[in-house]
């Protein structure tokens, strides 16, 4: 009987040490609260609250189908199993980040490769970060959810053997129905859930172009394409449906519906006497509303009193702008949402819903009689175009890219909470803790970070991993982009010539390097736009991408069958 370990033995054990101690390691940084966050953290706090006492999302009011529901229900769930919700979310994401990496280990049949990725994505840097991981918003969830649609993209499109459709689809069915329910859910968690899909339509693609026959199996390509989208509608059915029920709008988020988006673009399409970066509705814009509009004119007592004076405080402080001359746009749709509850018309969603159509209606209506003071009519929250944009989109991306490749620079840390006491107890009973306490008080240890002396050695672990984990990014992700591109325009080229679909790996890294830029983009183009994005927390779904392209490129670039022909060829001529 032989005494070597067997390989799959050794990989095994390795994750399970190196999730148990990126587990361990999480576990020192308490939830960093802020109980004054009303539209973000506190927020998704009361919705799962509210939904555990059997209110569904409360009284209706302009916050309640504000974002999306996703996280409140998770957090409702860990609730009743009693763990820290850190706990569960980085459990989650463990499980999500092994999951891709076998999935990896699999399409190049390297377990090196799968514990490689493992590793790099186990001791993620932003996990150790207050700002980011330690505060009680979606991307803690998100992050997670973002890499499970990802590694069931790769399961469902990628890594099958060529088979008629019909096969597949009898022995892919379960995995099919898993990415529809995960797109569902990825869905009602955020807005912007559509920056993911190039990434998709890429692995999408290459198994499209597999099949053969495609018109005879037209039905079953069809059934194969349909049952996530089936999954996905289902999720997404259910959730509208409740709102229905309880609220009397089949909707799961008010900021994509029409009505919504028909009287913020009404407001934004009033000219401005002049151009302000950041600002949609300005004085003279909104004395020109007022006048076209009996219901602009019942927004004016809050836009022109403490209730607009309030958001404009809020966003220039947080973008550091001298002197604060209007709502920035990034503020101004929240703004606009209290100045329509303050003048009493959130009573209801159809109160509300009618509202946003008459303002629309009487803006174009002025519009009409004054074309000069206005654009073009707009059913959008996008700014008016402005020419500057394209120039500063591109800038905005190119440092946003140095952000993710450098992870932020940002060491680990926690913070103290902040808000009413009664509000921390509430972000502690949903939680299941722990809270760092406020910045006044004294934990056990004599800080408000709750460190232990085992806690202690915790953090110096967690420094040392995430420094030389981002030292390794900021090199590595611009690099393994290089490396793409190159491998990129070898794979066409051959691919053209010899009339053959790239490899399946090439494939993987299009698709992660796709939701890369897609999402980098998208924040640079809401950073030259509308709000400040360069920031680790809106990159948080993409710093798994970011860490594993490097790996997943590496090992496509050495299994890919170019190189393997070169080499070959070499040897040939050396013997």
């Amino acid at each position: 009987m032989s005494n070597r370990l067997q390989p799959s033995f050794v990989f095994w054990s390795c994750t399970a040490i190196i999730g148990a101690l990126s587990l361990w390691l999480r576990m020192a940084f308490p939830i960093f609260a802020q109980g004054w966050a009303t539209h973000d953290d506190l927020l998704f706090i009361r919705q799962a609250a509210e939904i555990g006492m059997g209110n569904w999302l409360g009284v209706y009011n302009n916050l309640t189908l504000s974002k999306g529901i996703g996280f409140s229900l998770f957090m409702l769930v860990n609730h009743a199993t009693g763990l820290p919700l850190k706990f569960s979310e980085h459990a989650l994401y463990l499980a999500a980040a092994l999951y891709f990496s076998v999935t990896i280990g699999q399409l190049y049949r390297s377990r090196a490769a799968a514990l490689v990725c493992f590793f790099l994505l186990a001791f993620l840097p932003t996990a150790w970060v207050a700002g980011a991981g330690g505060r009680i918003v979606r991307e803690g969830l998100y992050i997670s959810q973002t890499l499970l649609l990802l590694t069931l993209g790769i399961r469902c499109w990628v890594l099958p053997q060529a088979a008629p459709a019909a096969k597949q689809l009898r022995g892919q069915w379960h995995i099919l129905l898993a990415l529809g329910l995960m797109a569902g859910w990825f869905w009602i968690t955020r807005e912007e859930g559509v920056w993911l899909i190039p990434s998709m339509l890429v692995l999408m693609a290459y198994w499209l172009l597999r099949q053969v026959n495609r018109i005879k199996q037209w039905r079953a390509i069809l059934a194969f394409l349909a049952l996530p989208l089936l999954g996905a509608t289902l999720v997404v059915f259910t959730i509208n449906s409740i709102n229905y029920a309880v609220y009397g709008t089949f909707r799961n988020n008010d900021f994509r519906s029409s009505d919504f988006q028909a009287g913020y673009g009404a407001l934004t399409r009033i000219q401005h006497d002049q151009w302000q970066r950041y600002v949609l509705f300005p004085k003279d814009a909104r004395e020109r509303a007022y006048e076209m509009s009996s219901a602009a004119r019942e927004l004016k007592p809050f836009f022109e009193g403490f209730g607009g004076q309030s958001w404009r405080d809020a966003g220039c402080n947080q973008t550091q702008t001298v002197p604060c001359p209007e709502i920035l746009s990034g503020w101004f749709m929240w703004a606009f949402r209290d100045a329509v509850a303050q003048a009493g018309h959130y009573n209801s969603a159809y109160d509300a819903r009618a509202f946003y159509r008459r303002l629309s209606a009487e803006i174009e209506v002025g519009c009409q009689q004054r074309p000069g003071d206005c654009l073009p009519k707009r059913k959008t929250l996008l700014p008016p175009w402005h020419e500057g944009y394209v120039a500063d989109t591109l800038q905005a991306s190119w440092a946003i890219f140095n952000t993710l490749a450098t992870l932020g620079k940002l060491p680990a840390y926690t913070q103290p909470s902040e808000g009413d006491p009664k509000y921390l107890a509430l972000f502690d009973t949903v939680t299941n803790g722990p809270l760092a306490p406020t910045a006044d008080s004294k934990g056990p240890w004599g800080e408000y970070t709750l460190k232990s002396p085992r806690d202690t050695l915790r953090m110096q672990w967690a420094e040392h991993l995430t420094t030389w984990i981002s030292v390794f990014s900021t090199y590595a992700l611009p690099l393994a982009f290089l490396f793409w591109l190159s491998w990129s325009a070898m794979t066409v080229i051959q691919s053209v010539r010899n009339r053959a679909l790239p490899a399946p790996a090439w494939w993987v890294c299009s698709a992660v390097a796709g939701g890369i830029i897609t999402r980098v983009i998208l924040l640079g183009f809401l950073e030259a736009t509308s709000i400040p994005s360069n920031n680790m927390l809106y990159l948080f779904p993409l710093a798994p991408f970011s860490l594993a392209l490097a790996p997943v490129v590496l090992w496509g670039i050495i299994q890919s069958p170019a190189i393997q022909w070169k080499k070959t060829n070499s040897m040939a001529q050396k013997y």
